[in-house]
């Protein structure tokens, strides 16, 4: 919807005659073009000096690829874009910068990228941080990054986070998205315990990632989290936490959950079937799930992963806010099945599960699954039961 509006706009600023555009007050061609892609709001700087003076104002630097389209850019090679495009034009920022985001193609660990993030922690104003390392190795922030403490939003990606012993965290962040990023648990639980006010919390990881020994549960992860409304995490970070006692229910539930993303589970393991429960029936509030299932035909289902919800009781359990249940590589799969078959049983208010089968499911499977699936007791008479194949 944004590149719509943004096309749009930039549509009209062109048909607009040169002496009105040259005329428009600050505060607007600043909105026009915070609102406009990064290339398209520079290349506004031939209107007018009027214009030319505001680009250097632009709250939020954008840096992706779209930026570096054209026949000008094509062959330069990524530290070259650092070097001579992205670095001149924040040292030629004026103005408070509030949000900066490179994240570019084969964007690579580099001496450049320490020049940026050094630049970048002298702006007292900068509020969302996004770096994306796509290729080669982690890139390892500088103890310079940890002064950013007006920080509110921040996504890394391959980067190395070992911050000094001084630091105490990012006390006004609300969003964090840690993709492979290096770290250790006692830095991890450290770092997110000294962010009060995170609401918006995403985690994928794997072991080359997630470093030394990761020996905590979840309680103590969630004890770090108390106001966490999205969460997303992946396969392994779950089986980190998970290697604890499991409990049946968190100790305190997880009111503030309405937005909750599993990538990477399989049900034959009985962890990864018990972290689902666990989050899913300790948030009460919660409003959407979906779970990306790992299906391995040659894996086979643990024998307490198949009787683990028939055993414990979930008569406790009322979901009174569940709308969308999303399931990806569904089998029919006894696990898979009585999950579902909970959430059913336990969400008033449910209107769509969405169910995409397995590739490797035959369509006389899919159809016995389908019909033992409708059987089952709903709690909402409108849930909608939706099947997708491949």
């Amino acid at each position: 919807m944004s590149g719509v509006m943004s096309k749009s706009l930039k549509m009209e600023v062109q048909d607009l005659p040169l002496e009105t555009t040259s005329s428009l007050p600050p505060n607007i061609i600043q909105t026009i073009l915070t609102l406009m892609p990064l290339r398209d709001a520079f290349r506004t700087s031939i209107l007018s000096h009027n214009w030319r003076n505001q680009c250097l104002n632009i709250p939020k630097l954008m840096f992706d690829d779209a930026v570096f389209q054209g026949p000008t850019c094509k062959n330069l090679s990524i530290r070259f874009k650092l070097l001579y495009i992205v670095y001149p034009i924040l040292l030629l920022h004026q103005g408070p910068l509030l949000e900066f985001s490179l994240s570019i193609s084969q964007l690579i660990s580099c001496c450049e990228i320490d020049q940026i993030i050094l630049h970048l922690s002298r702006i007292a104003t900068l509020k969302k941080l996004t770096l994306c390392i796509e290729s080669g190795d982690d890139h390892k922030l500088l103890p310079a990054f940890f002064n950013l403490q007006q920080l509110t939003v921040l996504k890394l990606q391959k980067c190395v986070f070992q911050p000094p012993v001084t630091f105490k965290g990012f006390s006004r962040l609300i969003s964090l998205s840690f993709n492979n990023v290096s770290i250790t648990a006692k830095v991890f639980l450290r770092f997110i315990s000294n962010c009060p006010q995170l609401k918006d919390f995403t985690l994928i990881g794997d072991e080359k990632h997630l470093m030394g020994c990761w020996n905590s549960d979840f309680v103590e992860l969630f004890e770090c989290l108390p106001l966490v409304e999205r969460l997303c995490m992946s396969w392994y970070p779950i089986k980190c936490f998970a290697t604890g006692v499991m409990p049946q229910k968190l100790p305190t539930s997880l009111v503030h959950i309405k937005y909750l993303h599993l990538q990477g589970l399989s049900f034959a393991r009985e962890i990864d079937l018990h972290s689902a429960l666990l989050l899913v029936t300790s948030s009460p509030n919660i409003d959407t799930i979906i779970l990306e299932m790992q299906y391995n035909p040659n894996e086979a289902v643990s024998q307490t992963a198949m009787n683990l919800i028939d055993q414990q009781d979930y008569s406790y359990v009322v979901m009174d806010h569940l709308r969308v249940i999303t399931i990806t590589n569904f089998t029919n799969m006894k696990t898979g099945m009585d999950f579902v078959k909970l959430i059913l049983a336990k969400s008033p208010m449910l209107k769509i599960v969405d169910i995409m089968i397995d590739k490797r499911v035959d369509i006389h499977g899919e159809v016995k699954m389908l019909k033992e699936l409708l059987q089952y007791p709903r709690a909402s008479t409108r849930a909608e039961i939706r099947f997708d194949s491949p």
